[in-house]
């Protein structure tokens, strides 16, 4: 009886112990059910429905793949604040962790001739060592400053392509910046002509790959025009174009269209350049043509900004003064005209015939030249010989000129102005009348009208009063004299000499030359234009101020600077380097403002001297 009652009892308690634990896992799974429904309609409204819940037991287990941390964390302290935090465990992962995305990959390659510097931060899987090896190759001497940093991520899509793009195009571009990052590639260069610039772009687009985006910015720098020039001759109302300069295509295009109205004959375009002393430079010109259809016969110069109208003798006075008022009235206020009516020539009581005492040069094709005429005394006869002596050499000139008194104002300077205009002729001849100074020939030069046109502006003045007939023949070109070049010792002495006499100046810790300087540069190039088989250093150096390390930076990119500018002057820098000294080869004291002034300079030393004296 005993046994039997403690077996129910056994029985009796196993019972309850599984109905109790029955009845404890159904309400932990309605816990967690509720927990998991609660806490998904909470992230679903405040559209956090990237991360994922389950319930294991009274534990909260959150998982799922955050945009970033921001939103990671925002979804936890959603989730804390409706639970106890204890209760929540922590699974969530952010797509890219914030601070650790990919860096930018870019590469930047600086080349002036044998020097290239290398900037920026590529892949470790790239290698350094590609990329300077293939620098290495452009030249035996090239230098390579190496400021490249590298990162240990994977090479983004059409890096390499880029890489081996932009590296593959440096060959072909000199003095050039070429930036490469994913995909893309720009180059920016400088050219010396349109027509190279053209074929330089299609040079450089060849066999781009399709997934590359190729920018190319290729200038082709205009030269600088002193003065800016515009000289229009009118017969009859047909006009003749001796000289045309504009600051755009735009206006030159402008400046032709209005020479339809004087019947243009000839094809002179205008030559863009720099140097234009007015924005409404464009606008005079247009109004000199107007004033030059409605006088008919005649010239008109401007010079920058003085013009000078000249009307023939067979205009009337109403017509020239209602031209010249219409004109002057018309004009932008920087300008300054000066109109003259040309009087009608005396004629001689006793023989009927126009008494015009002259001056008159012939050149052979063999460059012998003959100057006869009148000359007003001894001392500018003696001037004039000695002038065309230093043009044409002492024993091709055969002077048979008189001395005679009276002669007109300006006639020695308009005479050496015609010297000079038969210089740049192969053969031909120029008379000085009281009114007027004719040439005629041919040469060599292209624009020999805008070259002569240019030396009666600069020598005589706007006022000049001179007719052009000087043929430019193609045949003459290959046999042009080689002595209009000096040697490249004389070109150094120049150089050195316009240095002596004028600084180069740049912005402080700059290597931006100042507006004041510019002048000096244009010096330079003119010299260097005589001389263009001369190889020079251009050597930049500053004072002791500063470290060792900024102060060789400094002087390196203030030559460089300088073979810029020249370069935008039309001037070819390809046989031409650069170096900067620093504070390496002081000339004066750096304790004192004034030497440390001096110390401060460029200069310009010959490659290689061919000289009689041994130097090297």
């Amino acid at each position: 009886m005993r046994r039997t009652a403690l077996l129910t009892a056994a029985i009796s308690f196993v019972l309850s112990c599984a109905l109790a634990i029955f009845s404890a896992a159904k309400l932990v799974d309605h816990i967690e059910r509720h927990t998991v429904r609660q806490l998904v309609t909470l992230l679903n409204g405040a559209s956090e429905s990237w991360a994922t819940v389950r319930a294991d037991g009274f534990q909260v287990i959150v998982g799922g793949l955050a945009e970033n941390e921001a939103t990671r964390f925002r979804t936890l302290q959603l989730i804390s604040g409706n639970i106890n935090e204890g209760r929540v465990y922590d699974r969530t992962r952010v797509s890219q962790p914030d601070g650790l995305q990919p860096p930018k990959f870019s590469l930047e390659i600086l080349r002036n001739s044998e020097r290239v510097s290398l900037i920026g931060l590529i892949p470790t899987s790239t290698g350094r060592e590609y990329i300077l090896a293939q620098v290495r190759n452009l030249h035996a001497d090239t230098q390579i400053t190496d400021m490249l940093e590298q990162a240990d991520y994977p090479a983004p899509e059409g890096w390499k392509d880029a890489v081996d793009f932009g590296l593959s195009r440096l060959k072909q571009v000199p003095r050039s910046k070429i930036s490469v990052t994913p995909k893309r590639v720009k180059v920016i260069a400088v050219s010396d002509t349109p027509k190279e610039q053209q074929s330089l772009q299609k040079s450089l687009a060849k066999n781009k790959p399709d997934i590359l985006k190729l920018v190319l910015d290729i200038s082709a720098p205009r030269p600088v025009i002193t003065p800016f020039l515009f000289r229009l001759k009118v017969i009859d109302g047909q006009g003749t174009l001796e000289a045309c300069s504009a600051d755009t295509n735009f206006a030159g295009a402008k400046i032709t269209r209005a020479l339809y109205r004087v019947k243009l004959t000839g094809n002179i375009p205008c030559q863009v350049g720099l140097g234009v002393p007015t924005t409404e430079w464009g606008a005079a010109v247009i109004l000199s043509i107007e004033a030059m259809k409605d006088i008919g016969s005649g010239t008109i110069t401007l010079s920058d900004s003085d013009i000078s109208l000249i009307a023939s003798a067979d205009v009337t006075q109403t017509t020239f003064d209602t031209a010249v008022a219409k004109l002057e009235n018309a004009l932008p206020k920087l300008f300054s005209l000066q109109a003259i009516l040309t009087p009608k020539p005396l004629i001689d009581g006793q023989t009927g015939e126009i008494i015009l005492p002259d001056f008159t040069v012939t050149k052979s094709p063999e460059g012998l030249i003959q100057m006869r005429g009148r000359l007003s005394d001894q001392l500018r006869k003696d001037t004039i010989s000695a002038y065309a002596a230093s043009l044409f050499g002492k024993d091709n000139i055969y002077n048979q000129t008189r001395i005679v008194e009276n002669l007109p104002e300006g006639w020695t300077v308009r005479s050496m102005a015609g010297l000079e205009a038969m210089s740049h002729m192969r053969n031909g001849s120029v008379v000085v009348l009281p009114d007027t100074v004719i040439i005629k020939g041919k040469s060599a030069k292209k624009d020999i009208s805008s070259i002569i046109s240019r030396i009666f502006a600069t020598r005589v003045g706007t006022n000049a009063n001179y007719t052009v007939d000087v043929e430019f023949d193609e045949n003459l070109v290959a046999i042009l004299p080689e002595e209009n070049f000096i040697n490249p010792q004389d070109c150094e002495k120049q150089i050195t000499a316009v240095l002596g006499a004028s600084r180069i100046d740049f912005a402080p810790s700059s290597a931006s030359i100042e507006q004041a300087s510019l002048g000096v540069i244009d010096s330079i190039a003119e010299i260097l234009a005589e001389c263009p088989d001369a190889e020079f250093e251009v050597g930049g150096h500053t004072d002791s101020q500063g470290s060792e390390g900024t102060n060789a930076a400094l002087s390196q990119g203030r030559a460089d600077a300088v073979l810029s500018a020249l370069l935008e002057r039309r001037i070819r820098t390809s046989k031409m380097v650069s170096k900067g000294y620093g504070e390496t080869s002081p000339i004066a004291d750096n304790g004192t403002e004034e030497g440390r002034a001096k110390n401060r300079r460029i200069e310009f030393k010959l490659i290689n001297k061919d000289t009689d004296d041994g130097q090297e």
